[in-house]
């Protein structure tokens, strides 16, 4: 076996800006304040009676540099070590560490402070009342407080970070034949999903809260776990040109859980970080996005079958590839919701003819059966509207790669 340890340092500069509202705009909807005023029903407060110059002063436009910098340290082991129990069979046990950094665009230092949530019902968390125990009504309302809300990236992104366990057993019945089969597990820490955090910032000598919209670290932990099986042979027993055919076979099941990735969207350039969602406001609240709680491009299941040839100077190769339907986009750029690539199998193909050492001519086929590509979006599902819900899919868009074939010659000097 072998052990080691990756030891990486990362030094993040990222230079922006932070842009402020302007008063005249975040407030022009506000209720003029006015003594003895009776609001609508279910309304227990006018937030304009309680706009004072300091935040007027914080919202008077304008916009600062922003620098962040950090330096941090990942330490990655690794671990591997194989048991021979007899010339054929084997065990192997793995475990590494790794990190998957975040999408540049997600790490962008730009902040544009928006308005601030209005909200005026007797539950609202932006009420002051003098005696929170006491009905929440107009009698005892002290205060409103302003917070702003922003759209960002999130420059202090940490990458996600993966411990691996890998455990496979190995049989090996000749040269050419082999069955192996691994268990697997990951476990996945600082995951990046849509959240809210809170910075302060300051602005003419006043200092306000900003509630930040966007990417960051959670808190809880994804799982990755399943298993593999692969079995290949030639089937050297059979008489003549026939010993030359051989199977490869695989089967991969995935299982994930605790994966928490809805309303991210990646801004490399322009727009905002992190979405609300298709009519959802700009800015305020998580929105009602639906999160199909799944990592792009894994499968539940998937196999192939691959027949092979090999004698003298022919070789043939003819492959099946399955896979169940996986995740492409949690969130849409254009509709807003995750969307997936349906179940689908694909036929290759490729036979080659060796003319002596140093020439060899090859002829490929792909989508062989003309296999359509669909897509599909999640109608329905897990969102702050709808917690818990059974997945609906939809047919949205197809495509397809026609039939192809390349021919080609090789040569060796």
């Amino acid at each position: 076996g072998n052990v080691g340890v990756r030891v990486v340092q990362t030094t993040e500069i990222s230079q922006g800006s932070v842009g402020f509202p302007i008063a005249d705009n975040v407030f022009a909807g506000l209720a003029p304040c006015v003594p003895g005023t009776k609001f609508p029903e279910g309304q227990v407060v006018n937030p304009e009676c309680y706009l004072t110059d300091e935040i007027r002063a914080f919202a008077a436009g304008g916009g600062i540099p922003d620098t962040y910098r950090h330096t941090f340290t990942n330490w990655l082991p690794s671990f591997n070590v194989r048991f021979g129990l007899d010339q054929k069979d084997f065990v192997r046990f793995a475990y590494s560490k790794a990190i998957s950094r975040p999408d540049i665009g997600l790490l962008r230092n730009y902040v544009q402070i928006g308005a601030p949530l209005i909200n005026t019902g007797p539950d609202s968390p932006y009420v002051v009342y003098s005696s929170p125990t006491a009905a929440h009504t107009q009698d005892n309302v002290v205060g409103y407080n302003f917070v702003f809300q922003a759209n960002a990236g999130n420059a202090a992104l940490k990458p996600i970070s993966a411990d691996q366990f890998d455990l496979s057993f190995e049989r090996y019945m000749g040269r050419s034949s082999s069955f192996t089969i691994d268990a697997f597990y990951k476990r996945l820490t600082d995951l990046i999903s849509y959240g809210q955090s809170f910075r302060t910032f300051t602005n003419n000598g006043v200092t306000g809260t900003v509630q930040i919209n966007g990417p960051i670290n959670s808190s809880g932990v994804g799982k990755l776990y399943g298993f593999e099986a692969a079995y290949q042979t030639f089937f050297t027993f059979l008489p003549g040109l026939l010993n030359g055919l051989g199977v490869q076979l695989n089967y991969t099941f995935v299982k994930q859980s605790g994966i928490n990735n809805s309303n991210l969207l990646n801004a490399s350039s322009g727009g905002d970080v992190g979405a609300q969602g298709a009519g959802q406001p700009a800015l305020g609240g998580t929105g009602n996005v639906i999160d199909s709680h799944r990592l792009a491009g894994i499968s539940k299941h998937t196999f192939n079958v691959v027949g092979l040839y090999e004698k003298g100077p022919v070789g043939f190769r003819l492959a099946y590839n399955w896979r169940s339907r996986y995740l492409t986009q949690n969130l849409d750029c254009c509709i807003g919701l995750p969307v997936f690539q349906k179940a689908a199998g694909f036929l290759d193909g490729s036979i080659r003819y060796s003319i002596d050492d140093h020439f060899e001519l090859s002829l490929e086929a792909t989508n062989l059966l003309g296999t359509t590509t669909v897509y599909q979006q999640e109608i329905f599902g897990d969102s702050p509207a709808t917690p818990g819900v059974k997945p609906v899919y939809m047919d949205s868009s197809w495509s397809r790669v026609d039939r192809r074939f390349q021919f080609g010659v090789r040569a060796k000097f």
